[in-house]
């Protein structure tokens, strides 16, 4: 089972599929945290998509980033430095 965090995104697995999610933030880009049921603080998520294996997922992730993300891109530079920001997170995740 997957339990991993790149950046703002966590991804999660079961024996079907790995979902990416994103973290939520608050205006002064803190994470924003929620209770579950029991009362357990938890981050607070929006479903990036649903993936069948985590090499797909990098690549939603990855696209997410880019097109979907926070960052604005308006030059093919801006989406250069974005894709390399993400993969380079990516890359410090293996050295670990």
């Amino acid at each position: 089972m997957l339990n991993m965090k790149v950046l703002d995104y966590r991804i999660t697995s079961d024996t079907n599929q790995v979902t990416v999610s994103k973290v939520r933030r608050d205006d002064k880009e803190q994470i924003i945290m929620v209770k579950d049921k029991d009362g357990n603080e938890l981050e607070a998520v929006s479903t990036v998509g649903w993936y069948a294996s985590l090499e797909m997922a990098l690549k939603g992730i990855q696209k997410h980033h880019t097109l979907g993300g926070d960052t604005e891109i308006q030059t093919i530079k801006d989406y250069r430095k974005a894709l390399s920001d993400v993969q380079k997170a990516f890359a410090n995740e293996l050295e670990v």
